[in-house]
């Protein structure tokens, strides 16, 4: 096929986002594999490309706003978010429309957004709304691993209350099929428990027995090569090593903790359930070196090959 037009939304405008997605588009590994289409503002892509480069702004930009002139960077605020979500709306239009065939987006800061009236805690949820996507799950890959939680950006508090068997049966079934598109092998799945040693018999909580439990039933029963729900620590060593090609675990830092251990630098956000492929960085904006030429690209570029893998994967199939 030919180089695939990726949509790449900028993110918020204060953060890194601007920096590492010109970094990503100008490297010679994504020159070489896709045509990128960049969605942000005006203002703020002028004051992030380096001095006295023209080359950097070889890439298709789309238009989406034109107010960063007089943005702080380093500091989440309502124009920020505003700058963020215009590009996000404008780049899964573009996806759904079919004028790019996957979206890649930089980090956004959940402060920017609740100051802009963006009342969803990330990005995820947002594209589900944008889509009128039902279930979408937030899958994390890094290398040839992949993991996905049931639970994502809530207090810890709360996990408890939130985990249901059906949520599990869904993320999971979201999240293999998401992989097959482009796999065609056996996905195997290690299931988490929520509680150390996934409850102990009930005695150190009884999510395994109650929820977890019934939702690995349901998993087998429909085909699923799925483990029975095994301490966390274990799941992740035992996937770290091949056993396993998706770990699903309960709860967002579950996933996060054992992945930025393993490979900070690799780690790709990719939402399953969405009509189109969307990535991004596992990282976020990094407030505290935004404009300061300190940012490393090599998540940003991860990502944006992730999708192009995948949508060759998926071609090649066909």
């Amino acid at each position: 096929m030919t180089k695939p037009r990726i949509a790449i939304a900028l993110g918020d405008p204060a953060g890194i986002g601007y920096e590492i997605v010109l970094r990503a588009v100008n490297s010679l590994v994504v020159k070489r594999v896709c045509s990128p289409v960049i969605f942000g503002d005006k203002q703020s892509l002028i004051q992030a490309l380096p001095k006295n480069s023209k080359a950097s702004i070889q890439f298709e930009f789309i238009e989406c706003s034109n107010i960063g002139s007089s943005l702080k960077l380093g500091i989440p605020s309502k124009k920020a978010g505003v700058i963020a979500v215009s590009a996000i709306n404008e780049a899964v239009k573009y996806c759904m429309e079919v004028k790019t065939h996957a979206l890649v987006t930089a980090p956004v800061s959940k402060e920017s957004l609740k100051m802009a009236g963006i009342e969803y805690p990330g990005h995820t949820e947002l594209l589900a709304a944008l889509t009128n996507s039902k279930r979408v799950a937030m899958l994390m890959a890094c290398d040839n691993m992949h993991g996905v939680m049931v639970t994502r950006h809530i207090p810890v508090s709360k996990i408890p209350e939130n985990i249901k068997t059906k949520d599990i049966v869904e993320t999971v079934k979201l999240s293999v099929n998401f992989i097959k598109k482009a796999n065609c092998k056996n996905i195997k799945v290690a299931l988490c428990g929520l509680n150390p040693h996934a409850g102990d018999n009930s005695i150190l909580g009884y999510e395994e027995k109650k929820f977890i439990l019934p939702a690995y039933k349901i998993l087998k029963t429909s085909g699923i090569n799925v483990t029975k729900p095994l301490p966390a620590d274990s799941a992740w060593l035992k996937t770290k090593n091949g056993q396993f090609d998706l770990i699903c675990a309960m709860y967002h830092d579950q996933v996060m903790i054992a992945l930025k251990c393993i490979n900070a630098s690799k780690i790709v956000n990719v939402t399953a359930g969405l009509p189109f492929v969307r990535t991004s960085p596992g990282h976020g904006t990094a407030f505290d070196i935004a404009g300061k030429n300190k940012a490393d690209a090599g998540t940003m570029i991860e990502s944006i090959l992730y999708v192009v893998r995948y949508i060759k994967r998926c071609f090649n199939k066909n």
